[in-house]
């Protein structure tokens, strides 16, 4: 005995229950699989009854979407049925034709053909649109394309590299201008005794000949004690907000993030924020900015960035002059900066290796520098307060590097790079999966 499996659609009204029409869309044959290959539906074969299913639904729809009675806008007589057209749509993973009523008035001649696209702003399904936006964030819009076209069996023109870059800048404008405009608006929150800020800034390739690359600056805010410990001595930050900017604007867009970012998290004029920073001084122009919105800040020198820059002199230091430089290192770990700049200043007066000379005045320099912002880090880590941003993921690495800079040949302008970090920075954030539809839906106009 053999069976096969039918896949129907029914239409049924639902004020009888009875079945208005019925249509089998699907026949497979039951048999044993003999091969893994022959287990369940092939991908291709998913897409095309997935891509049946939506025809069935799809064609019900376009039916209701003439409006009864509808004006012409010309002389105001009734338009009447004159056939139909077609209408494109954009699912997920196929594209559909829809058959559209047509109208005509009789009067003056004046006719209107309704589309997806004219009646919703759109022909393409915002969960396409979110789809493209994190492929796009995460890999570039070449490579994108190649990975929905793997997915969806075909090759789309509604997923053409250049239409998943538009998108993404589209909605990276309308991240930022949400999160802008929420500081307006931003409700007080219940006072937060403790907040931490870690503001870094990586370079990134750039399309401009005039100029190699440009900088863009990442920060992540959270609440001291969402750091949080795994079984195996990792560490993770549980909840946070993440922020980027890559603007030419004197950090002006930049302040304004990492302020959304902090309220958000729970500043109020009550928080002590502790600031960490590799010690450019763009970093601390953007820490300065939260000044007027909390009780005090304290900013600190990354002990992560200290200790690399020194390890690097070191390894490229005579045996003679690594037993100083750790001494150096130690007494900085101490906060003794005034003596470390004075051992400083007479290592380099000793040293005739002019790459070493030179390494230990760029040291000199950094730490001369950053001096104001330099603690007592052994004292820190004895109170258990946060001196050093490598108790977590890296936010350069993972905000910037990871999408701009991985791939050598890869350059942007700074407008496409600073969109696509918002997207990222909203990922990273886990505010994503809450606010794409809005911010999508606010994007349409732009893409259409």
């Amino acid at each position: 005995m053999s069976y096969h499996l039918r896949v129907v659609i029914e239409k049924v009204n639902t004020a009888d229950n009875q079945v208005v029409s019925r249509d089998e869309i699907a026949d497979y044959k039951i048999e044993k699989a003999k091969t893994i290959l022959d287990v369940g539906l092939r991908h291709s074969t998913q897409i095309q009854l997935l891509k049946k299913v939506q025809d069935a639904l799809l064609s019900e729809q376009a039916m209701l979407f003439i409006v009864e009675k509808k004006k012409c806008p010309k002389c105001g007589a009734t338009f009447h049925r004159s056939g139909y057209k077609t209408s494109d749509f954009h699912a997920v993973f196929s594209d559909h034709k829809l058959k559209v009523q047509r109208l005509f008035c009789k009067q003056c001649g004046e006719s209107l053909i309704e589309s997806v696209k004219s009646l919703f702003g759109t022909s393409v399904h915002p969960d396409l649109y979110k789809l493209q936006c994190e492929l796009g964030a995460n890999h570039s819009y070449l490579k994108s394309e190649n990975h929905l076209t793997l997915l969806c069996q075909e090759e789309r023109k509604i997923n053409n590299h250049q239409r998943i870059k538009k998108i993404a800048n589209a909605v990276g404008q309308q991240l930022e201008k949400k999160k802008i405009k929420s500081i307006e608006i931003a409700k007080e929150h219940k006072s937060l005794p403790n907040l931490t800020v870690q503001i870094d800034g990586g370079h990134i390739k750039s399309k401009d000949p005039n100029h190699r690359s440009f900088e863009a600056l990442s920060a992540k805010i959270y609440k001291p004690e969402s750091v949080v410990s795994s079984s195996k001595g990792h560490t993770r930050i549980n909840e946070k907000t993440c922020v980027a900017s890559a603007k030419d604007d004197k950090q002006k867009t930049m302040k304004k993030l990492v302020q959304h970012a902090a309220k958000k998290q729970g500043m109020t004029k009550e928080t002590t924020v502790t600031v960490l920073a590799d010690g450019a001084k763009n970093c601390w122009t953007v820490a300065k900015s939260l000044m007027p919105f909390c009780a005090s800040l304290l900013c600190i020198l990354d002990w992560f960035h200290i200790a690399k820059k020194i390890q690097n002199v070191i390894n490229i230091s005579p045996t003679e002059k690594k037993a100083k430089l750790e001494l150096i290192k130690e007494k900085i770990w101490y906060g003794e900066i005034d003596f470390s700049l004075k051992e400083l200043e007479e290592l380099r007066t000793t040293i005739d290796n002019e790459k070493l000379r030179s390494k230990v005045n760029g040291l000199f320099i950094y730490l001369e520098k950053n001096k104001d912002h330099i603690v007592n880090y052994k004292e820190r880590a004895e109170n258990k307060l946060i001196y050093t941003s490598h108790v977590a993921e890296s936010t350069v690495e993972h905000l910037i590097n990871d999408r701009h800079k991985r791939k050598q040949k890869m350059q942007w302008t700074r407008e496409g790079a600073h969109n696509i970090l918002q997207i990222r920075a909203s990922i990273a954030s886990n505010d994503w999966a809450y606010e794409w539809e809005d911010i999508v839906m606010q994007s349409i106009q732009e893409v259409a």
